[in-house]
């Protein structure tokens, strides 16, 4: 199984966001942000792993 870049970064940027939530006082407008990338990352991965 091939690695998929997407999925690799999707899961950083959702696992960066959060820790940030648990460790930091960091706005939502910033957290959310983290979210939306790290989900539209990992739906991007995901659909262009299945072609």
């Amino acid at each position: 199984m091939k690695s998929n870049k997407y999925v690799l970064f999707g899961m950083m940027f959702l696992i960066e966001a959060t820790i940030l939530n648990v460790v930091s006082n960091a706005s939502d407008l910033v957290l959310g942000i983290l979210y939306g990338i790290s989900i539209a990352v990992l739906i991007i991965g995901l659909s262009n792993s299945r072609k």
